[in-house]
């Protein structure tokens, strides 16, 4: 496979084999192609958690179990002012 890299990538490459991290431009690379497939699962997972959240959010206000906005704005700024006074 003909693989064509910018100065950039290939200044990076050359500093991670001269590191000893790597032995070839192929480890590199594999190295590189598992980071991108776990930062997508990562992603996959959260979307799904997400999509989730928002679907029970939605069932809850079908069912009028809605929030008052000021009084959960003041929760969460209540919060945040007690999770900074800690030491």
């Amino acid at each position: 496979m003909a693989l064509s890299l910018s100065p950039e990538l290939q200044q990076f490459c050359d500093r991670q084999l001269a590191s000893g991290k790597y032995a070839s431009l192929d480890d590199i690379l594999l190295a590189g192609l598992q980071a991108l497939a776990e930062r997508e699962q990562l992603y996959q997972g959260r979307f799904a958690e997400l999509r989730s959240e928002v679907l029970l959010g939605a069932s809850e206000a079908e069912r009028g179990e809605l929030l008052k906005a000021s009084s959960e704005i003041d929760t969460i700024r209540q919060r945040l002012r007690h999770r900074h006074a800690e030491p």
